[in-house]
């Protein structure tokens, strides 16, 4: 069997990365990812617009506000044209390799102890595959400003435009971690939400209305995180509700139609016998001395 290449890319925490190349694109005909490996690690920023990018064997889709890291070495390209207009900014450059680098789960000041002679191993921070920055993030002025700094071609200032990168690197890394903390609140939210409305019918309306964000939004990082989408989800819950109705009460199969919200009893028939593999009837009969 094939082994997974690993996509992830550390940051060490104690050495800057070093910049290739960076700038700012659109298309005004649309345009499809090239097919290639590079030598360098890649930064996209979609500020407008998307990609359909394939790294390796993982479909990465990005959309306007989000950005995307491809990995040195890693096969990439795209198999969909972009959409006209689109925007975006890139930055390649290359890390420190490090042997003996260490995965940190949350983000730890890093410094070397008194008397150190720095040669300990120095932790990484791992940076996200793949982060929603949103369209008017403050994070696009700091690209335009590395820009800037990259274009001017000054010699003397490769050393801050490697720090400033490095501050955009770390920015990142510690909004991936502060969206993984509220997103973490959400999925329970949404869960909680959708337990508690397995009586009523799948509203994508009412979703937002309660959490305040898109539904698309809302319904990517649900999947993240448990596999499956909002609609599934609520799907498999009022399904399962049904079951115990119908192996725990005797109400007549048109009642638990009407308690869980379905627009008619020959509608909730045909949903259970496609979730369960037999009618509620024929269900309840086959498994009613369980």
């Amino acid at each position: 069997m094939k082994k997974k290449k690993d996509n992830r890319i550390f940051l060490p925490a104690d050495r800057l990365p070093l910049i290739s190349y960076c700038g700012y694109l659109s298309t005004d005909t649309g345009f499809v990812h090239p097919d290639r490996v590079m030598d360098v690690n890649v930064l996209l920023y979609a500020e407008e617009g998307g990609f359909h990018i394939i790294e390796e064997e993982a479909e990465l889709t990005v959309e306007a506000g989000d950005l995307v890291f491809l990995k040195q070495g890693l096969h990439h390209y795209g198999d969909i044209m972009c959409p006209k207009g689109t925007k975006w900014f890139f930055v390649h450059f290359h890390l420190p390799e490090d042997k003996n680098e260490t995965e940190k789960a949350s983000f730890e000041p890093y410094t070397y102890g008194e008397g150190s002679n720095g040669k300990e191993s120095c932790p990484c921070l791992v940076l996200p595959k793949k982060l929603h920055m949103g369209e008017k993030s403050s994070i696009f002025n700091k690209f335009m400003t590395l820009l800037k700094m990259c274009e001017s071609g000054e010699y003397e200032g490769n050393i801050k435009m490697n720090a400033y990168l490095y501050d955009i690197l770390s920015d990142i890394y510690l909004e991936s971690i502060s969206k993984k903390h509220g997103d973490s609140a959400r999925i329970a939210k949404l869960t909680e939400y959708l337990d508690a409305h397995a009586d009523t019918a799948f509203s994508s309306d009412e979703i937002e209305k309660v959490m305040g964000l898109s539904f698309k939004h809302l319904n990517v990082i649900f999947k993240a995180a448990t596999g499956t989408t909002l609609g599934r989800y609520h799907y498999k819950v009022r399904m399962e509700k049904a079951r115990r109705l119908l192996l725990e009460t005797s109400l007549p199969i048109s009642e638990i139609s009407d308690l869980l919200g379905f627009e008619s009893a020959y509608y909730f028939s045909n949903c259970y016998k496609k979730h369960y593999g037999l009618s509620p009837a024929g269900y309840r009969k086959n498994n009613i001395f369980i």
